[in-house]
């Protein structure tokens, strides 16, 4: 992680490149069409459609018999249909300007469709084949296996996401999220192409859609193409099971010896949830001071780290995160928990909380200058938030949180950490990652 990950920009980036959106943007309507529901935000000032289609679930859907599925299908899905042959659909695609791809995260897939206005009709009609009729050719399918088993093997050789998946086997074990929604080998070697196609049936139901759609569309035309294309699904026979709370307990610590130049250290908390709007305003301000704070203590004064920070996360079982390289993890972890209990016990000026939500707000707005990443922004708050609606009153809800707020949620929130650690073991003293 060589950036910091923000939640404007981390939970929305499901998506694909667009062209700048409007400034000033119609409202956006929520609709319902062939029994599923629709969010619509028209803006007329550039040609760019984005169509984002949200299949709910997630890892919550997986055991690690089948872990990557969700990726493997909607992988497998461009690569033919029963009216386009793989060649003349990646073809039309070129040809049209339309760009379609999936993501897959912990609480839902997307399935994205990019395309002009002048492309608008076939460009829908590549996005719903790919999406209702892909053919998943054997040879195909075994291409995109290795594909995905490649991805996999890789990321132990990428130390930041080593590290990362340490530390979600170590907080969320014995949790639906403990499965990877991005596969593992043992899950991506044993679905079979049957398997792929009785999982294509069991996600296309119209319980577990979203579709969301921003761009120069009229209300009348998406209402009838999405009755056509989604009317004749099923619905689905029993309740999704819901997500359990994660319940990481006491603070832990697990070393992974690595011969590395650095040490790549994550240290998870448990965090408030996108929906419990309060207290996730207030700690998205919190980690913006204490991003600042760590930045001036760990990198400027004392050249402890080039690369420090403190995130939150957007999933629905949350999870906040201390994130530092560092040659001396210990001496550097210090530093860093000394600045998190100095915000747990003194109450930061106006001046500073002023300036983070500002320095926040700009970052939000930033990373919606695309239709698509408006897209994303609505689906996730949808979804995971409580609503599209509180897309825009978040902003005005970080803007309003004050310094007792942030000491309170400080608090309450940052303490029993989880840290995974890629690195030199000799250099963890594990009674001070523990200590909070």
């Amino acid at each position: 992680m060589h950036a910091r990950r923000r939640l404007a920009c981390v939970a929305w980036a499901v998506v694909l490149a667009a062209a700048p959106a409007a400034a000033a943007a119609q409202e956006v309507e929520e609709l319902e069409a062939g029994g599923i529901p629709v969010v619509l935000k028209r803006i007329e000032a550039n040609e760019v459609i984005a169509v984002q289609l949200f299949l709910r679930g997630g890892a919550a859907l997986l055991t690690p018999e089948n872990a990557g599925i969700d990726r493997f299908l909607l992988s497998a899905a461009l690569r033919g249909t029963e009216k386009y042959p793989k060649d003349v659909f990646h073809a039309r695609l070129a040809a049209t300007g339309t760009a379609i791809g999936a993501t897959t995260a912990h609480d839902y897939s997307v399935f994205a469709m990019q395309t002009v206005v002048e492309s608008w009709d076939e460009g829908w009609d590549l996005w719903t084949q790919a999406l209702f009729h892909p053919t998943l050719p054997p040879q195909e399918v075994e291409l995109v296996r290795e594909q995905l088993l490649n991805a996999v093997r890789q990321r132990r050789d990428d130390p930041d996401e080593y590290v990362r998946l340490i530390s979600d086997s170590l907080f969320y074990a014995g949790h639906p999220y403990a499965v990877d929604p991005l596969g593992t080998e043992r899950g991506l070697e044993a679905v079979t192409r049957d398997a792929l196609r009785d999982w294509h049936a069991r996600r296309l139901v119209k319980d577990d859609l979203l579709l969301v759609v921003v761009g120069n569309v009229e209300r009348s035309d998406l209402e009838a193409r999405v009755a056509a294309a989604f009317g004749g699904l099923p619905e689905r026979t029993e309740p999704a099971a819901p997500l359990p709370a994660a319940e990481p307990g006491a603070a832990a610590v697990a070393v992974v010896q690595r011969t590395l130049p650095t040490n790549y250290v994550r240290g998870y908390f448990a965090a408030p949830a996108l929906d419990r709007e309060e207290d996730y305003a207030a700690l998205t301000v919190a980690m913006e001071i204490l991003q600042h704070r760590l930045f001036e203590e760990v990198r400027t004064k004392r050249n402890l780290s080039y690369s420090v920070a403190s995130v939150l996360s957007t999933r629905r079982s949350n999870y906040g995160l201390l994130y530092v390289t560092a040659v001396e993890p210990d001496t550097t972890l210090r530093v860093m928990l000394a600045e998190v209990r100095r915000l747990q016990d003194e109450t930061v000026d106006d001046g500073t909380l002023e300036q983070a939500a500002s320095v926040f707000v700009t970052e939000y707005y930033s990373a919606l200058q695309s239709n698509a990443s408006q897209a994303a922004m609505l689906g996730q708050f949808e979804v995971v938030g409580g609503g599209w609606e509180e897309a825009e009153d978040f902003v005005d809800e970080v803007r309003a949180v004050t310094p007792e707020e942030v000491q309170r949620v400080m608090r309450a929130y940052v303490h029993d950490l989880h840290f995974a650690v890629l690195g030199d073991p000799a250099k963890v003293d594990r009674a001070l990652f523990t200590s909070m």
